[in-house]
């Protein structure tokens, strides 16, 4: 196994790790009409890290599926 296949083999098994784990319900965000509550439901910044995280995660494990078959 290349280091490229090793690479794309924990990519995604830590987006899936990701997605098992982080609750998307324990973010309120758009689950109300007040404005007010609504300031309150944003995600904290611990969420939008692991959001971020797994965007960036996810353009890194496109970029090494494209590139893996390129190579192929």
């Amino acid at each position: 196994m290349t280091l490229l296949e090793s690479g794309w083999f924990l990519i995604a098994s830590l987006i899936i790790l990701i997605v098992l784990l982080v609750d998307p319900k324990s973010s309120l965000a758009g689950s109300s009409n007040n404005a007010v509550l609504g300031l309150f439901s944003s995600p904290s910044s611990g969420q939008q890290f692991i959001y971020n995280l797994s965007a960036v995660l996810i353009v890194l494990f496109f970029i090494l599926t494209t590139v893996l078959s390129l190579n192929t």
